[in-house]
């Protein structure tokens, strides 16, 4: 038989249960809807989120004053040379206040390591860029993965986890 005692604390564990249902929800509702994003490249091809539909895409939105930005990027490289000729992309979206902090940092790495056609250069400012991504931290990347059908699936703050390469592989193989 309940005590008094224990009553409140049934009440608070269905109050949390209701909040964590509600916050599925909006998570599952938030990750039905297609983001929308579309610019050029510096060399000047034309991207858009919808023309790579088909492909699992990791939208990786960074800045050169991050350091975890910064760090993630070999790695992030390395994952994508295993992916090699498979239906999976890396659009890295450049957010810095000045096209200069990008293009410096852009020209550093091009001299250090081959292009590779499956990761793509978008720096937010460029003219004739838009998305729906909000406001970003400045100090931390965003990863953005988004299915086949350009449906996000995965989005983290900051440091990206080893087990998010299982929810790419899952999504690429099938």
């Amino acid at each position: 038989m309940a005590t008094t005692s224990q009553r409140p604390w049934r009440q608070h564990r269905r109050t949390g249960a209701i909040a964590l249902a509600l916050s599925l929800s909006f998570l599952l509702c938030g990750q039905a809807a297609a983001m929308a994003l579309a610019g050029r490249t510096d060399n000047g091809a034309a991207v858009d989120l919808r023309s790579l539909r088909g492909q699992v895409v990791m939208l990786f939105l960074w800045s050169t004053s991050c350091p975890v930005c910064l760090d993630k990027q070999p790695e992030l490289r390395r994952n994508l040379a295993g992916w090699a000729n498979q239906p999976f992309v890396i659009v890295a979206v450049n957010h810095d206040a000045e096209r200069a902090d990008y293009d410096r940092y852009t020209r550093l790495r091009q001299q250090l390591l081959p292009p590779n056609p499956q990761w793509i250069d978008l720096w937010r400012g460029a003219p004739g860029h838009r998305d729906d991504l909000g406001p970003l931290p400045a100090q931390a990347p965003v990863t953005v993965l988004l299915d086949r059908e350009g449906r996000v699936r995965l989005r983290v703050v900051g440091r990206i986890a080893p087990d998010l390469w299982d929810e790419v592989a899952a999504l690429v193989l099938n």
